[in-house]
């Protein structure tokens, strides 16, 4: 699909929004503002609101399709749309919904329009230009590296805390690593903003980050296995590689004590164990439909639980999250779409694979296992949230293309043709 220059860069404006590389934030003790002060968020959001708005107009059919090919996304945006009717806290929860649906739409834009491989490009301008401006403002400018006693030297780039910049860095690193090992032109490029993404996580001090591009790195022979054509190996290939999915994220929860207190740093793991069996406790209070999507953090029951653990503003683990605030109607429909999600990368890895950048679905659903395993970011208005969904969508308008193919060339084939004849000429003489 030929798209014009102009729409290219309203789309690539749309990303620099996304990625959070136009409102550029100091250290979040020295501002919680970005630089130009709040109105350049309303600004952004103003531009973002009104580019989507001329899209849907543009292609309201081709967004209509893609919904009704997306049935489960769209089926849990509805769950945390009438979520509404019992949250708790129902402005905090209108606030969060209007940054989800904007993001909805995104996702069914790129979708529609580009090539997961078209996107993997479009998202690294966007990632590239955030690892840049990092390097740039805390190397150079004052104010972009941590101060306060506990985070004291650690770099947060252009997005205000070390943390996030960890996160960010985690999933450009990610897309370099794989553009770099599968294209040609401006390689040293892509290695070269890999190796300053890997750079920044280590000056963040974000260890699950680093543990993400290790993971990716030791999966990639994995992923070669499964395209070979024995299917019992593919079946076995692709049972392990969902275990060493959940077990990673599982072995970084519990040990993540040792492992990041080796760096001299403190998460305490420990008390984020004990915030969760608080929580686990809160989800069986309300268990089938939770509290509204973002609805509990501001409630009594939520003070309640900050009485023991005043630290606590959400769950640390996004599964659990989750849970809090669309229980088990949500949590199920969100497994359902994953599940999915997961058997189709894995087909597209064994079928569709030619590179190792056709494996990026895949290693994306590796960082969002992991990170949401101490942090709660599954099912927010956020970077996390646009990838999953697009390439989730992306992934299946690839798989009712693919599916429409086969069924023209079978049904147009020679041999085929002269099957149906044949039986024709059969049923004409019966």
């Amino acid at each position: 699909m030929k798209v014009k220059l102009s729409e290219k860069l309203l789309t690539i404006l749309l990303i620099l929004i996304s990625v959070g590389t136009l409102a550029i934030r100091p250290a979040q003790e020295i501002s919680l503002s970005p630089l130009g002060g709040s109105i350049v968020d309303n600004l952004l959001n103003l531009i973002s609101y009104a580019i989507l708005f001329y899209f849907l107009i543009l292609y309201w059919k081709g967004f209509l399709y893609v919904i009704t090919r997306g049935k489960l996304q769209f089926f849990l945006l509805a769950i945390i749309l009438f979520s509404l009717l019992w949250s708790e806290d129902l402005g905090t929860s209108l606030t969060y919904i209007r940054g989800l649906i904007r993001i909805y739409l995104l996702a069914i834009y790129l979708a529609m329009r580009y090539s997961l491989r078209e996107q993997m490009r479009l998202i690294a301008c966007g990632l590239g230009t955030a690892a840049s401006l990092s390097i740039f403002f805390s190397a150079l400018m004052p104010g972009y590296i941590h101060k306060a006693p506990e985070l004291a030297g650690m770099w947060s780039g252009i997005f205000g805390h070390k943390n996030e910049l960890g996160y960010m860095m985690a999933w450009s690193a990610g897309v370099f690593l794989h553009l770099g090992l599968s294209i040609n032109r401006y390689r040293w490029l892509m290695w070269v903003l890999c190796g300053i993404s890997i750079c920044l996580i280590i000056l963040s001090r974000s260890t699950t980050s680093l543990t993400i591009i290790l993971a990716m790195v030791l999966l990639l022979p994995f992923y070669k296995l499964l395209k070979q054509n024995n299917y019992k190996l593919q079946a076995i290939m692709s049972i392990i590689v969902l275990m060493l999915l959940i077990s990673s994220s599982i072995f970084i929860t519990n040990n993540a004590e040792g492992v990041v207190g080796a760096s001299g740093k403190d998460l305490t793991f420990s008390g984020r164990s004990d915030l969760w069996e608080m929580i686990i406790a809160k989800i069986w209070e309300r268990p089938l439909l939770g509290y509204g999507f973002y609805g509990f953090w501001t409630t009594s029951a939520a003070s309640n639980l900050r009485a023991t653990l005043n630290w606590a503003s959400n769950a640390h683990n996004g599964f659990l999250e989750l849970l809090l605030e669309l229980g088990f109607l949500g949590f199920l429909t969100f497994a359902a779409g994953f599940i999915r999600f997961f058997v189709m990368a894995v087909t597209r890895i064994v079928s569709v694979a030619k590179k190792p950048e056709d494996y990026w679905p895949m290693q994306m659903l590796l960082i969002i296992v992991i990170v949401n395993f101490s942090e709660a970011r599954l099912l927010t208005p956020s970077w996390n949230w646009l990838m999953y969904v697009t390439t989730s969508l992306s992934l299946t308008l690839d798989y009712e293309r693919n599916r429409k193919n086969i069924a023209l060339n079978k049904f147009s084939s020679p041999s085929n043709f002269s099957n149906q004849n044949v039986n024709r000429n059969e049923d004409f003489a019966s």
